[in-house]
C-alpha cells in the first residue's frame, strides 16, 4: 500500500482508496457520535447503519466526508503517519504543509461570520486539503509531524530508502 493512498472500508462495506491528499481531518467516533450520525443518515437518506461497525469519519478537502470501520492504528498500519491536533483530531502528516500562531483577530474574524469557536485554537494548520484549526502551537505540530513521519512502520512505501549491507 502507497503512503500516498488510503484505504478504507465505509459502513456500506464498500472498500475505497482515496488519494491521501485529498483528506483534511479523520475524526474517532464516540458512542455519542455514532448515534448522531446513525440518527442523520436516517433522517436525511433514510440509511440505516450498525454503529458498532464504524470507528472514524474521515473529512475531505470538500467537506464532504465518510464512515469507515478501521481504526487509527489500522490506518497506521498502511503506513499513514497522522498527527493529533488537539481534540481527537487527526491530519495526515504528509498534508501539512505549515502552521502559524491563531491571533485574537482571527478569531474575532470568524466569530463576525457566524463561526462558534467552542475551544481556544493556538494555530491555523495548512494542509493540501485546506485549513485547520489546533490547541496546540505551531511548534507542536510541526514537532508532532516530524515525530509522526519518522515512526511510520517500515513496510510502508513511505520510508526512504536505506543503502544495502555490504
Amino acid at each position: 500500500m502507497s503512503a500516498h493512498s488510503l484505504k478504507f472500508t465505509t459502513h456500506e462495506g464498500v472498500t475505497k482508496l482515496v488519494p491521501l491528499d485529498t483528506i483534511r481531518l479523520i475524526r474517532p467516533m464516540t458512542d455519542e457520535d455514532k448515534a448522531r450520525a446513525k440518527d442523520s443518515l436516517k433522517e436525511k437518506r433514510d440509511i440505516d447503519i450498525d454503529v458498532a461497525r464504524v470507528n472514524v469519519r474521515i473529512e475531505f478537502g470538500d467537506k464532504s466526508s465518510k464512515l469507515a470501520r478501521e481504526s487509527l492504528d489500522a490506518l497506521r498500519e498502511q503506513g499513514v503517519a497522522l498527527v493529533n491536533l488537539g481534540s481527537d483530531r487527526y491530519v495526515p502528516a504528509a498534508n501539512i504543509t505549515g502552521a502559524e500562531a491563531f491571533s485574537k483577530e482571527d478569531a474575532d474574524r470568524l466569530k463576525g461570520e457566524d463561526y462558534t469557536l467552542k475551544q481556544t485554537f493556538r494555530s491555523k494548520v495548512e494542509t493540501k486539503a485546506g485549513t485547520v484549526l489546533s490547541s496546540a502551537t505551531p511548534v507542536q505540530i510541526m514537532d508532532r509531524r516530524a515525530k509522526a513521519m519518522e515512526a511510520v512502520p517500515a513496510n510502508s512505501n513511505n520510508k526512504k530508502p536505506m543503502a544495502k549491507p555490504a
